[in-house]
């Protein structure tokens, strides 16, 4: 067994794993974090990571080097994903990372974090014959269809939680013309963007709907109630669309500081998980789904499974 570590350094969070892990594919948890950073926060108003966001993802990064080292981690891989393969500072973000922890991020394609997305979700949940994966993130949401364990399609279109809720939510709680213009930028895109949703709709048979990532794991703790978030618990959870709208409309009346109260919902989540369960309604909606099995397993296990 070898000791490693996989750190994702994504637009809204960024978060560590580290397992021991075998040849054979076994993957054995022993320490997981993760810190609200918004690195891709403001990229709405140009294409750059902004120097103050930087320096917290790095001292964050930083932090959980030390961590891996303290756990007697062999090796530290560290993949970014959208708002940094869309920043025109990239290269000197990776950099400055570099110089400060000596740990090298890779920046994942699109497709990358998809595939890698899947390999992570299959480590802790089989697809049935037809399935779509959706990993909805801070500045993309990737999708994977499958079909008998054969990949049919698998994408990453620009649409997250963090972009939506800097363009459209100025009022807290949101006025309904603002959710109503996050629906409209949702639907458009999904259905100009995705291959997946388009190929879902073709189809006579619904795709069964396989979720991971932050908004959805929240989701799933809202609905148990968690106070303490245990990924054992998540991976399996079925939401219906009933209880996701019945959250939906209980988190819309609150001011954003009342929802930091709600049982399973993670402090720094408490604006961007209204567009996270918009997005993921419209993707309901759209394949006509009323329920999806919710996995925490997802991109930082796919790392280390690629790797081992």
């Amino acid at each position: 067994m070898k000791r490693l570590a996989s750190i994702d350094i994504g637009t809204q969070t960024i978060r560590i794993l580290i397992a021991d892990c075998d040849d054979k594919g076994e993957i054995n948890p022993v320490y997981r974090d993760r810190q609200i950073i918004r690195l891709g926060a403001k990229m709405n108003t140009g294409m750059i990571l902004a120097e103050k966001n930087i320096r917290g993802a790095i001292n964050c990064i930083s932090s959980f080097k030390k961590i891996a080292d303290k756990y007697g981690a062999e090796r530290i891989f560290a993949a970014s994903t959208a708002c940094v393969r869309e920043a025109s500072n990239s290269n000197n973000f990776i950099e400055s990372v570099y110089n400060h922890t000596g740990i090298t991020p890779a920046i994942l394609s699109g497709e990358q974090e998809a595939l890698l997305t899947l390999k992570g979700v299959q480590s802790a949940i089989r697809p049935s014959n037809y399935s779509l994966v959706i990993d909805i993130g801070g500045g993309s949401t990737e999708f994977i269809l499958t079909s008998n364990n054969k990949i049919i399609i698998s994408e990453s279109i620009k649409l997250g939680v963090l972009s939506l809720s800097e363009k459209f939510l100025n009022n807290d709680p949101p006025l309904p013309e603002e959710l109503d213009l996050i629906n409209c930028e949702i639907n458009k895109i999904l259905l100009s963007d995705s291959k997946s949703i388009n190929e879902s709709l073709n189809k006579y048979s619904v795709p069964d709907l396989i979720g991971t990532a932050g908004t959805i794991t929240t989701l799933a703790a809202m609905d148990i109630k968690m106070t303490i978030y245990d990924p054992d618990i998540i991976n399996g959870h079925v939401l219906k669309i009933k209880t996701i709208a019945s959250l939906f409309d209980q988190l819309v009346k609150l001011p954003s500081k009342e929802r930091i109260y709600i049982a399973g919902l993670e402090n720094g989540r408490e604006i961007v998980i209204i567009p996270g369960i918009s997005i993921l309604t419209a993707i309901m909606n759209q394949i006509g789904s009323e329920q999806l099995t919710v996995c925490d397993s997802g991109l930082l296990e796919g790392i280390l499974l690629d790797k081992i």
